[in-house]
């Protein structure tokens, strides 16, 4: 069930960004619906000020990557920085509905055992009632 989406404006400047950021909010799990490229710049800034606003309130992240075709050292050190504050915030960051390209970045960089990877969203968000307290 969705309770709120929120869409990020991915216009700055006047110039479009590579990287637009929907959330979504299903019971006290955020999902971020990420579309375009996750890249140094003003794609990471974007997703990391959206992050870090998500903290403060709930540790629970869902990060969609169904619409995202590259991401670059930046953009896994970012998704890696942020899971980490997830966890010492008692909670975690998932990733969702990775692309095969994606999907092989994170296998190839053993980022795929560090991540909890989902093969939907629904599955991400129904995975964290499964978790014991």
């Amino acid at each position: 069930m969705i309770d709120k989406v929120v869409r990020a404006d991915s216009r700055r400047l006047g110039a479009v960004m590579a990287l637009s950021v929907e959330t979504q909010i299903s019971g006290d799990v955020f999902i971020l619906h990420c579309e375009g490229r996750i890249v140094y710049g003003d794609e990471c800034a974007v997703l990391r000020e959206r992050v870090v606003s998500i903290l403060t309130g709930s540790p629970k992240i869902v990060v969609n990557l169904a619409g995202v075709d590259h991401i670059d050292s930046e953009g896994l050190g970012l998704l890696a920085g942020h899971l980490i504050s997830a966890r010492n915030r008692g909670g975690e960051l998932k990733l969702a509905s990775p692309g095969t390209r994606v999907k092989d970045l994170l296998r190839r960089t053993n980022l795929d055992t560090i991540f909890a990877v989902y093969g939907h969203k629904d599955e991400a968000v129904a995975a964290f009632g499964k978790e014991v307290a």
